[in-house]
């Protein structure tokens, strides 16, 4: 009897001793399993950030390419208005920087206050800002503007004057109906 019971121990004792050898085989073929998967993982993120920055070149190039093209086009608009005399090949100067914000030229004093120019709506005196900071450009008025400047500036004038003389005469009218 004590031979069955021997032949089960031994049974038993190369059960788990498979056992246990393929639970190494498993743990160990689970850690290769686990850096297999980080592998994946941080070649999928390389993947992303390599598209991302692909996508940021290519955003800047457009960008780039869009204030080339319309170099040209606002000089046109502003002819016979504004001289623009651009002060390089590539006039176009604003850029997109790693942060994601824009890059712009300061200019020490815009066209619109070395002109004088308060007369203009406040969306056209921005946009003019905005030319000379995104392009190396020198700005001038023409003589028909320089005209048009004179002009409105006077009748600025005589309408501060007219709501002087408004002001006189509310003053009065208040006074004679006491």
């Amino acid at each position: 009897m004590a031979l069955p019971w021997l032949i089960g121990a031994a049974v038993l004792g190369v059960g788990a001793l498979i056992a246990s050898a393929s639970s190494d085989d498993n743990s160990s073929s689970g850690n290769g399993d686990d850096e297999e998967r980080k592998r994946r993982e941080r070649a999928e993120r390389e993947r992303r950030e390599r598209e991302k920055q692909e996508e940021r070149q290519s955003i800047k190039a457009a960008l780039k390419n869009e204030g080339a093209q319309r170099a040209a086009d606002f000089k046109q608009t502003l002819s016979g208005w504004v001289e623009v005399n651009y002060h390089s090949p590539a006039p176009f100067k604003a850029g997109i920087l790693q942060t994601g914000k824009q890059y712009k030229r300061v200019v020490a004093e815009h066209f619109v206050d070395r002109e004088e120019l308060s007369m203009l709506e406040s969306k056209t005196r921005l946009n003019l800002n905005e030319f000379e900071a995104c392009y190396d450009v020198e700005l001038t008025m023409t003589d028909a503007f320089e005209e048009i400047a004179a002009e409105m500036t006077e009748w600025e004038v005589q309408l501060q004057e007219l709501q002087e003389y408004r002001a006189q005469f509310e003053q009065i009218r208040q006074h004679l109906g006491r």
